[in-house]
């Protein structure tokens, strides 16, 4: 009698097969396509002479259709060719009301129906019966069809591990994706780009992913919990679900930066979706102040503030960064018209326009931003005294057009929208909370307001085409900024971060201030974290408390603290994990400091004692494997088998932002963490040095003249 084990082989040997015949079939569809399609032009070169319009029309269509054809099988191959590696990873048995056995359903990244007998071989992770996979365990259960909720019991439920088309494991999985299958893939290193995780999708986050109904979903995950991958799993199943009126061209995803747009770049074909546009918000700043003026970016306002808080630039901030100013500067730009605008006669070539005319033509378009109603009253001015010059026998030049058009403009006090946002401030509640930085350039606090003011006050280009909006980080944007979204983007969203993890916590946001911008939004929130050891996990919980953190127990190695001489010691120690590490199993290293200054110095001494690494910061654009060497702040979203954190010292990692800093570096690992100083240690890591204060190891070189800590080791 075959076993269970046999009884698998054969089915997944049979899949395989049944795959290759049709990678053969469709590779000799593109091979055909290719041939008429280059028959067609072939034959249109020779005769287009002698051919009629309706002959070229036809062998135009001919070539269009050709092409068609092989785009199609040309997509259809590659994900033939993903499935021939892993044709699925899953399966669940389901028996539905009235039926009297269990059908087998296999899941993959993508489906794939036998050629001959139609019938469903693997089915899309997305489809509609995939999600008994993810969200039941044995018994009673239920998936929600086009047609209709299917109803009746899972019977049973297993796991596989295919590779290169041969079974590697497999697993019986009475509950939820099986800790054995999860526990095995997150033992693994960490991969150059970011993956998909459609075999180990847990239920929380495949309720993220398959939500079809929120306009606007804001997402709160804590570090590892595997956000950003959920929510462009997420836009893949829209993209499925929707297919007949959303496409990849539809929708985008707003970055913090091109070196985290290139880490996830990978995730969405491997999902067999196209790449989706990416933007960030210096990119949509210099579209709108390219001729208004010069600003600070967000990168150039953190380095400002990790090497210096200015208390003076940070009272700013903070006030600018609250739901509170975007209320308060919405209503001021708002009582601009029927404050500020004073109509009187419009004189020009003995012709006029009396004051009332113009009060009364100015109310006709009371719903219009200030500048366009100022235009729109400005060119019918033009309009109707131009026709009575005209009709009079007279002559209109444009200097004449420019003259009305002056008389109008003055009316108002402010020419444009800079010269309206700086007369905020000159309310005395306000006074001193704007400061320009030299004549022509601004602070980055105060980009967003002004381009809010610029949207609510002229007609501005919008993002039309995007109908769907996907931000990341979320906690490091304002909530002026989300009105400037809001504004531009009339579209679905979803919106991830994780409020631990703001780079400036001066002006950060948390779900209920982005809330505040969109307050129809539904609001989900992952727990679990999947990335960094229990020993990882806990320390990290030590340098910033988030008490909702669900870790998954996966042990490991316990932090290591490493006690240096001097600069010249910590270099060496540095030197000696960098080695460790490259005789080790792992692949990734990162090196994360606090300011891009340390990251190129520490980069140059690695350099010239002959280390291989690639140096990131704000001007990178891809992501590398191997080593890396990087500050906090664009190390976020990122993940290494490996960290390094060096200069942990109680100069360098002193105020609430250098906290913020080191709890990201911390959460970048996944398996192995050490920390380095040369001097005191920082205060948010004195609990490592603390009677009883838990799975930290410290080390203590040679030359070291810091006390040991809890434990003891080499340093190694």
């Amino acid at each position: 009698m075959q076993t269970q084990d046999e009884a698998e082989r054969q089915h997944l040997a049979e899949t395989v097969r049944l795959l290759a015949t049709e990678l053969e079939r469709v590779t000799s569809t593109i091979d055909s396509s290719a041939s008429a399609i280059q028959g067609h032009k072939e034959h249109m070169w020779a005769h287009w002479r002698d051919m009629d319009g309706v002959e070229k029309a036809n062998v135009r269509v001919e070539v269009n259709t050709s092409v068609a054809l092989a785009e199609h099988a040309v997509i259809v191959k590659k994900r033939i060719q993903r499935l021939l590696n892993s044709p699925y990873f899953g399966r669940v048995d389901f028996r539905a009301i009235g039926e009297a056995d269990a059908k087998a359903h296999y899941i993959g990244v993508h489906s794939f129906s036998d050629p001959k007998t139609r019938e469903i071989v693997v089915h899309d992770w997305r489809a509609p019966v995939s999600s008994l996979y993810y969200d039941f365990e044995s018994g009673k259960a239920s998936f929600e069809a086009p047609q209709g909720v299917t109803d009746g019991e899972i019977t049973a439920k297993r796991q596989y591990k295919i590779q290169d088309g041969r079974l590697e494991y497999m697993f019986e999985s009475a509950l939820n994706i099986g800790d054995d299958v999860l526990q095995r893939e997150l033992s693994h290193s960490a991969d150059d780009k970011m993956k998909n995780i459609v075999a180990t999708i847990q239920r929380e986050q495949n309720a993220v992913i398959r939500n079809e109904t929120a306009q606007v979903l804001i997402l709160q995950g804590v570090a590892g919990s595997g956000k950003t991958s959920i929510a462009l799993h997420r836009v893949a199943f829209l993209l499925y679900r929707f297919k007949d009126t959303l496409s990849s061209d539809n929708v985008m995803i707003l970055s913090p930066n091109k070196v985290f747009g290139d880490y996830i770049a990978n995730v969405l074909p491997e999902l067999g979706e196209e790449q989706i546009a990416e933007i960030d918000f210096n990119t949509i700043a210099a579209r709108f102040l390219a001729k208004i003026t010069e600003f600070e970016t967000f990168s150039e306002q953190v380095a400002k503030l990790l090497d210096h808080v200015d208390e003076a630039a940070v009272k700013r901030m903070r006030y600018k960064a609250t739901p509170e100013f975007v209320t308060t500067l919405d209503a001021w730009i708002t009582a601009r018209p029927d404050e500020e605008f004073v109509p009187v006669e419009v004189v020009h070539k003995n012709r006029r326009l009396a004051a009332r005319w113009v009060a009364a033509t100015f109310e006709e378009s009371p719903t219009l931003p200030i500048f366009t109603r100022l235009d729109l009253l400005a060119n019918t001015a033009v309009h109707l005294l131009k026709q009575q010059v005209l009709d009079s026998g007279g002559k209109w030049t444009a200097s004449d057009t420019a003259s009305v058009r002056k008389q109008i403009l003055s009316m108002f006090p402010y020419r444009d929208a800079l010269a309206m946002y700086k007369a905020f401030y000159a309310d005395p509640a306000r006074r001193g909370l704007f400061k320009p930085l030299g004549r022509k350039k601004i602070e980055y606090a105060d980009v967003f307001p002004l381009i809010y003011t610029m949207i609510r006050t002229a007609r501005q280009e919008s993002y039309g085409h995007i109908r769907h909006l996907l931000i990341d980080e979320m906690q490091d944007y304002t909530p002026i900024q989300y009105a400037v979204v809001r504004e531009l983007f009339s579209c679905r969203m979803t919106i991830l971060g994780d409020s631990n993890q703001s780079v400036n916590p001066f002006s950060s946001s948390t779900p209920s201030t982005i809330h505040s911008i969109f307050p129809a939004a539904d609001r989900l929130e992952l727990r679990k974290s999947y990335r960094s050891t229990t020993e990882i996990t806990g320390f990290a919980q030590r340098i910033s408390r988030n008490d909702k953190i669900i870790p998954i127990e996966r042990h490991g190695r316990p932090p290591q603290l490493v006690a240096c001489a001097d600069q010249k010691d910590q270099e060496a120690q540095i030197l000696d994990l960098v080695e460790q590490h490259q005789h080790s199993d792992h692949r990734s290293l990162g090196i994360i400091c606090k300011t891009t200054a340390q990251a190129q110095a520490l980069h140059r001494a690695l350099s010239e004692a002959g280390v291989e690494l690639t140096f990131l910061d704000y001007d990178s654009t891809e992501f590398a494997g191997g080593v890396i060497i990087t500050t906090a702040h664009i190390s976020k979203g990122l993940e290494f088998d490996t960290v390094i954190v060096p200069h942990v010292t109680d100069t360098n990692y002193t105020n609430e932002m250098d906290r913020c800093m080191l709890y990201i570096a911390c959460t970048r690992a996944m398996h192995e963490l050490h920390l380095t100083h040369n001097g005191p240690l920082s205060r948010f890591l004195a609990f490592a040095v603390e009677p009883a204060s838990g799975p930290v190891e410290t080390s203590q070189t040679s030359t070291s003249t810091a006390g040991a800590g809890v434990g003891s080791s080499d340093g190694r």
